[in-house]
């Protein structure tokens, strides 16, 4: 894949960042002064929820002209869009779930929030720096920060 990213899954508290691309500067909140270019999309706490932001983030790379990097910021958008919908999982009201990419044209940085106060929590790795094989997901993070620069 080309190129990494600063990605990782918000809760209430606030937006976790995620970067992609060439070596700009750091990583925070965005700003349209460091971040010009942004997108934002709402979307239901549901698993459906986690194509549309995929093809969301593709399409607005493309508009970009950062095609470059559309396979990784796909991947980084599935993996945290499914983190902030598990997260919300079993609620009495419905929940949604907001994605925001922005970019400085030469890195996009990736927000998702959700409304869980809980931070995301890293799978622990067994002796041989692998997750269990046989469980069913939470490795997504360890993916994360493998593809993101934070």
């Amino acid at each position: 894949m080309n190129g990494r990213a600063d990605a990782v899954r918000s809760t209430a508290d606030g937006a976790t960042p995620a970067a992609v691309g060439g070596n700009g500067s750091g990583i925070g909140p965005a700003s349209t002064r460091q971040w010009p270019r942004q997108s934002y999309l709402e979307l239901g706490a549901l698993l459906s929820a986690v194509p549309c932001a995929r093809l969301h983030a593709r399409q607005v790379l493309w508009e970009w002209g950062l095609n470059h990097l559309a396979e990784t910021v796909e991947l980084l958008v599935s993996e945290l869009v499914t983190n902030a919908v598990q997260a919300m999982a079993g609620r009495d009201r419905p929940a949604s779930i907001r994605l925001q990419l922005s970019s400085n044209t030469m890195r996009v940085l990736i927000e998702v929030w959700d409304a869980d106060p809980r931070p995301p929590v890293l799978q622990a790795l067994g002796e041989d720096n692998t997750s269990d094989a046989s469980a069913e997901g939470g490795r997504g993070l360890l993916l994360v920060g493998a593809l993101s620069e934070r």
